[in-house]
C-alpha cells in the first residue's frame, strides 16, 4: 500500500511541476554519477584468503538526478549480484532500484516522496544516511515534509519504512523542530551571540509475535537540544530518551534508554580547543527488535574518539557502544607563529588529542537477581557518572612543519588501549596496548610533480604483535598518481604469519573521471566510520575502480 501511495504522490508532483513551469524542457538539468569497484580474488592461505566461487566480483551503482526549478527527482540503480566478499559477508547482495525520489522545494516548504535521508539534531534518536564504504544505507522510504514558516524555524515530519540492504522493513514516523534565535532576531545576530533550541520525537511500530514476552508494539523516543555561542566560544548539548524497547541485543529488558552528548569549543587565531563528552545507556534503537550488526538502525550514536587516517593506528578503531558507554575527548590545536625561531618561516602546527571511553556500571534490579536473568525485567540501574571497565584510550600528538616551499614533514605519536573483548567480541582476549610513531615527508618537485614518503611503526605485544609500514607516492598533477606500500607483521608470534601485505596502485584522472588499478594483499580487520563498523576479510588479488560524474 505504501509503494502505491508513493507512486501516486510521485505522479502528482511530476504533473504539477510540468503544469506550473512553461519552460520545463529549457530549464531541465540532469546530473549523476557512476561507480564500479571490482576485484579478481586469488587464494592465499598465509593471510586467510580462502578460495571462493566467482573469483571476479564487483559492486556498481548509478545515480541519476533531474531538477527543474524547485522540482527534483532521481533514482539509483545498484548492482551487487556478485558483490565484493566483504559486502557478501553482510548479505549485501542483489540488484535493482532500491532508491528513488521526487520532491519540490519552495522558500517556505519542501516535500519529498520516496527515498530520503534526514537527521534530527545529532542523530541520537533518528538519522538516515548512507556510507558506501561500510555497505550501510538506512534510507527512509516514504514521505518527508519540511516547513519553513519564518526565518530561523524549520519543522520536519517523516513517515515511512526503512531500507535494510535490498528490502524495506519496519515502520517509523517522527517530527523535529529547530529554532535559531540568531537568524530570527537581528539584535542577537549583531551582538555576537548565537542561540538555538530544538526537539525531536520518533516512534517505531512492530507487531508483537513473541510468545514468551509481552512486547510493546509502539516504541517512542524523544530528544531536546540547545546551542549557545558567543564570539569564539560555542557549546552544543543534546539529551535523548528511548522508552522500553526489549530486543535481542539488550537481553530483552524493559529499561528506558538515555543518551547525553555535549560539545564545547573555543577558537582564536593560532589556537583551537575542543572538548566533547558522551554517555549512552540502552540506546540501541532499531526498526526490528531481533536484528544484529548494522541492520535496521534508526538512530546514530557517534563516536567521540579520533578517526585515524594512518594505516597502523586505524587498525584499532573504536566502535560506538550504544548499549552502554561513557567518555570524553579533548583536542588542542596550536600554531607556533610564522617567522619565529621555533615556528620557522612558515609556522609549526601542533595537535594534541586525548580520548577515553568506559562502560557504565550496572546494578541488577532485584527481580533479575532473584531469577538470575535480566530478560523480562527492567534489567539494571546505573548511576549516571559511574565509570565501568575501560573500553578504549587514545593519546595522539602530531607536529607538522613546512621547512621550504618544497619540503614538509609531519611527525606523529599514537598510544592506544583497545578492549578486544568488548569492541570485537573476542571473549577472554587481553587489551591491546600499542605505541605507534609516524613520519610523513612530502617533497614538491615542481608545480606538477610531488613525492611523498610515509613510514610507520607500531609496537604491541597483544593481538598479532608489532607492525612496520612504508609507503611511497608519486603524483603528476592533475592526472596521474602511483603508490607502492608494504605493511609487515614482523612481530607476529607465529612465524608463518609474519606476512608482507604489499599493495601497488595507480590512478588516472581526467575531468570528472577517475580510474584506479591496484594489486596486492588486504589485511583482515575492522573498518569504522563515525563509530559504525564492519569486518573486512583478508583478500589478495587485482582491483579496478572507476568513478565518474556528469
Amino acid at each position: 500500500m505504501l509503494n502505491k501511495n508513493i507512486l501516486a504522490v510521485l505522479f502528482f508532483v511530476l504533473v504539477s511541476s510540468l503544469w506550473a513551469q512553461n519552460r520545463f524542457l529549457k530549464n531541465s538539468v540532469i546530473t549523476g554519477n557512476f561507480q564500479l569497484d571490482g576485484q579478481y580474488y586469488i587464494p592465499d592461505t598465509t593471510i586467510g584468503a580462502d578460495t571462493i566461487d566467482n573469483k571476479v566480483r564487483a559492486n556498481a551503482f548509478l545515480n541519476v538526478n533531474y531538477s527543474n526549478g524547485g522540482f527534483s527527482a532521481g533514482f539509483r540503480y545498484e548492482f551487487y549480484q556478485y558483490p565484493l566478499i566483504d559486502f557478501e559477508k553482510i548479505n549485501y547482495k542483489g540488484h535493482g532500484i532500491p532508491h528513488y525520489y521526487a520532491g519540490y522545494n519552495h522558500d517556505y516548504f519542501e516535500v519529498v516522496a520516496g527515498s530520503f535521508y534526514e537527521q534530527f539534531g545529532n542523530g541520537l534518536i533518528y538519522r538516515s544516511y548512507e556510507n558506501r564504504n561500510l555497505g550501510f544505507d538506512n534510507a527512509t522510504n516514504g514521505i518527508k515534509v519540511v516547513g519553513k514558516p519564518y526565518k530561523g524555524i524549520r519543522l520536519v515530519g517523516i513517515w515511512g519504512t526503512q531500507r535494510n540492504l535490498f528490502v524495506k522493513e519496519g515502520e517509523i514516523r517522527g517530527g523535529d523542530i529547530d529554532i535559531s534565535f540568531t537568524e530570527m532576531i537581528d539584535k542577537i545576530k549583531n551582538s555576537g551571540f548565537r542561540f538555538g533550541v530544538g526537539g525531536s520525537f520518533v516512534s517505531k511500530f512492530e507487531k508483537d509475535n513473541d510468545l514468551d514476552y509481552n512486547l510493546p508494539q509502539n516504541v517512542a523516543a524523544w530528544a531536546t537540544r540547545m546551542n549557545f555561542g558567543y564570539k569564539d566560544f560555542n557549546i552544543n548539548a543534546e539529551f535523548a530518551q528511548k522508552f522500553n524497547d526489549p530486543g535481542s541485543l539488550n537481553n530483552m529488558i524493559y529499561k528506558n534508554g538515555h543518551a547525553l552528548f555535549i560539545t564545547a569549543s573555543y577558537a582564536m587565531k593560532g589556537l583551537g580547543v575542543y572538548v566533547t563528552g558522551l554517555r549512552t545507556d540502552n540506546m540501541d534503537f532499531r526498526a526490528k527488535r531481533n536484528v544484529v550488526l548494522n541492520n535496521n538502525m534508526i538512530n546514530y550514536v557517534p563516536t567521540i574518539t579520533r578517526e585515524h587516517t594512518y594505516a597502523l593506528p586505524s587498525m584499532f578503531p573504536y566502535a560506538s557502544q550504544p548499549l552502554g558507554q561513557i567518555g570524553i575527548q579533548a583536542q588542542v590545536n596550536y600554531q607556533i607563529p610564522k617567522k619565529t625561531k621555533i615556528g620557522g618561516k612558515y609556522g609549526t602546527d601542533i595537535m594534541i588529542n586525548y580520548s577515553r571511553m568506559h562502560g557504565i556500571q550496572q546494578q541488577w534490579v532485584e527481580e533479575a537477581v532473584e531469577s538470575g536473568d535480566m530478560a523480562g525485567t527492567d534489567g539494571y540501574t546505573s548511576r549516571f557518572f559511574a565509570f565501568g571497565d575501560l573500553y578504549y584510550q587514545d593519546l595522539n600528538i602530531e607536529i607538522s612543519r613546512k621547512f621550504t616551499k618544497s619540503w614538509k614533514l609531519a611527525l606523529s605519536y599514537v598510544y592506544l588501549i583497545y578492549n578486544q573483548e568488548v569492541i570485537e567480541g573476542h571473549a577472554g582476549e587481553p587489551n591491546v596496548n600499542s605505541h605507534t610513531v609516524i613520519a610523513d615527508l612530502t617533497y614538491k618537485i615542481n608545480n606538477k610533480h610531488a613525492l611523498r614518503l610515509e613510514l610507520q611503526h607500531m609496537y604491541a605485544k597483544e593481538h598479532n604483535g608489532s607492525w612496520a609500514y612504508a609507503q611511497l607516492e608519486y603524483t603528476v598533477a592533475p592526472h596521474w598518481f602511483v603508490s607502492v606500500l608494504d605493511r609487515w607483521n614482523y612481530g607476529n608470534p607465529n612465524p608463518a604469519k609474519r606476512v608482507h601485505y604489499y599493495m601497488v596502485s595507480g590512478s588516472f584522472v581526467y575531468k570528472t573521471t577517475k580510474v584506479t588499478l591496484n594489486f596486492g594483499k588486504q589485511y583482515e580487520g575492522i573498518l569504522c566510520v563515525g563509530g559504525v563498523c564492519r569486518a573486512v576479510p583478508a583478500s589478495y588479488g587485482a582491483g579496478l575502480s572507476v568513478v565518474t560524474s556528469f
